[in-house]
């Protein structure tokens, strides 16, 4: 992980989509990345034999693919790849080569150019976070001229994907479908909703910014297979329960006592009650073991999980390391602050969060990784 890596990845939080139409609001091109990747989390457990450490590394490619072109409207982006399909993938490689390891370089070099199964659900996936962001802008401005050939290409193409179990039980918009849209949700609300900030956050691009820090963090230290997935979704959902909780600033979380424990306790009946019922079956139990206690070190079992006291106490084995997803977290919320800092906008909230991560996390290790290193200004202002 480098500054401009981490730069590129949070340049996504600026891009607008549908930016040539009339919105109700902005829609942020981190956000539909993130709604993407849960999508397809649903989707490829319809399904068999999916590689989820493939799909995880196309996910990423396809973000840090998307950051390079900006805001390249689809039917363009298309009409360029059926033309200059092979030039289009190099210039983007050569603008990669020097950020990302060779390992990702090529998954970038081939997530336009394979048609695997994981490749399929993504792009089935990338469809319907779309489609489920147009519907507001065609509830919005259906007179808009084109809008009803924009609506129709994206359900021609949505239905070249229908031989995906998952895609037609959306299609039903039934309880999964309300699953995906709980989730979607998650990107009207903003971060540091106190504190102006510049590019403003939402909790749902916050997540996903959390599931990519949390796998490069378990690839930095070697983590297997199992730590990688767990690692990486749990970062996808771990603000999930803030659906239905909203998001409570720290300095009230943490300044009345008792009431984090409160909040905890709450957000186990939500998830109980009002998530959990409307995923496949098959999820529920994982998908409460990813959001329940999310940044305790856990060790999977047939029943669930089990706490661990350290995260070192998890290597080698098939379990969640709380505590690295958790710097994540802080780390997420270190770069919005820094970010916002250099890009002029400097409040006392932003600073203070700044100075407190840096001292939190000086000479702070998990595994091999020495967090100062990366909670430190001078990283991202290299």
């Amino acid at each position: 992980m480098n500054p401009e890596l981490i730069k590129l990845i949070f340049s996504t939080a600026s891009i607008e989509r549908w930016n040539d139409l009339p919105r109700p609001f902005k829609f942020i091109e981190l956000d539909k990345q993130a709604h993407k990747m849960i999508i397809a989390y649903i989707l490829a457990h319809f399904e068999k034999d999916v590689d989820f450490i493939e799909l995880i590394k196309l996910g990423i490619a396809g973000l840090l693919y998307r950051a390079v072109l900006t805001d390249l409207k689809s039917p363009v982006y298309h009409y360029l790849r059926k033309k200059k399909g092979k030039e289009l993938d190099e210039f983007v490689v050569n603008m990669l080569k020097s950020v990302v390891d060779t390992e990702m370089l090529k998954y970038i070099k081939k997530y336009n150019n394979i048609n695997s199964k994981e490749k399929k659900i993504l792009t089935a996936a990338s469809y319907i976070s779309s489609k489920w962001e147009f519907d507001f802008i065609y509830n919005f401005a259906k007179d808009t001229y084109g809008i009803e050939e924009i609506k129709k290409n994206l359900e021609n193409e949505l239905e070249d994907y229908y031989d995906l179990e998952g895609v037609k039980i959306l299609a039903l918009k039934r309880k999964t479908y309300d699953f995906i849209t709980l989730c979607g949700n998650l990107r009207f609300q903003k971060r540091w909703a106190n504190t102006p900030r510049i590019p403003e956050t939402s909790v749902l691009g916050h997540m996903l910014f959390v599931a990519i820090i949390s796998f490069f963090w378990t690839k930095e230290y070697g983590g297997n297979i199992h730590k990688i997935y767990y690692n990486f979704f749990t970062g996808l959902f771990h603000d999930l329960p803030e659906a239905l909780t909203r998001d409570i600033i720290a300095p009230v979380k943490h300044g009345v006592a008792g009431l984090d424990e409160i909040l905890k306790d709450y957000e186990k009946v939500i998830i109980e009650e009002k998530i959990l019922p409307l995923v496949p079956k098959n999820i529920q139990n994982e998908l409460k073991t990813l959001i329940t206690d999310e940044f305790a070190n856990k060790l999977i079992t047939k029943n669930g999980y089990k706490k661990v006291d350290v995260a070192e106490d998890l290597l080698g084995s098939r379990g969640i390391d709380g505590s690295l997803v958790k710097a994540a977290d802080h780390f997420a919320a270190f770069v919005e602050a820094v970010m916002s800092i250099n890009h002029g906008i400097k409040s006392p909230e932003l600073v203070n969060a700044v100075e407190y991560l840096e001292n939190r996390y000086k000479d702070k290790k998990i595994y091999s990784i020495r967090l100062d290193k990366y909670f430190n200004k001078r990283f991202l202002n290299d």
